[in-house]
């Protein structure tokens, strides 16, 4: 008796532990699109002489953090209750993808080297809202949870470190603006935490 209570305790953890795991996934797509969001608002202020749009940096920061903790809450809620969480998360998902809009809409320099650098790191940026709708379990094939553009099947899956690495790569391509290209340098995004690469002293970026 006990031994087949033990099992089941064990099976339920382990389901568990399957059935959230997504929000860690969900999680670690924020932690890199946010940054790189902003980023590109500190290469378009440069480009331009002027200070970076600090209100929509932090909408952006503050619009990420409802999705993560809807998701958590996604993640957690109860079968009556999940259609309501699900209609939230659905609405936190579409601001943050209205922010991206935002980015793009104020992402206007008049040296053609760095609008085009914005132009593929915003593009690169944009395919992350694919990314978190398609690791959203039951909601994403809720009939309440629809974003305005489907996922393309051709589409390779989504990989932090891959969004990573392109994203970097494009990030310190040469522009020929010195302002630009001095400040690129710095803005590179990392697929681990502070603490992970303080730990591994950088060998893990």
């Amino acid at each position: 008796m006990k031994k087949s209570l033990v099992i089941t305790l064990l099976l339920a953890m382990l389901c568990t532990a399957c059935s959230t795991a997504w929000v860690s996934t969900l999680d670690s797509i924020l932690a890199a699109a946010a940054p790189a969001l902003i980023d590109i608002l500190q290469i378009v202020a440069v480009a331009n002489g002027q200070p970076v749009n600090s209100n929509l940096s932090a909408k952006i920061n503050t619009d990420a953090a409802v999705v993560k903790t809807l998701a958590g809450d996604f993640a957690k809620a109860s079968s009556a209750s999940s259609s309501g969480v699900c209609r939230e998360l659905q609405a936190a998902v579409s601001v943050y993808q209205a922010d991206q809009q935002l980015v793009l809409q104020v992402a206007q320099v008049s040296d053609s080297n760095t609008q085009t650098k914005i132009a593929l790191l915003t593009n690169l940026v944009a395919g992350t809202v694919n990314a978190i709708t398609a690791v959203i379990p039951s909601c994403r094939n809720s009939a309440s949870f629809q974003v305005p553009f489907q996922v393309s099947k051709a589409a390779p899956p989504y990989n932090v470190s891959n969004f990573a690495d392109e994203y970097n790569r494009i990030l310190v391509e040469p522009t020929g603006n010195a302002a630009v290209d001095a400040v690129t340098s710095r803005l590179k995004i990392h697929r681990h935490s502070k603490l992970v690469r303080a730990v591994t002293f950088g060998r893990l970026q």
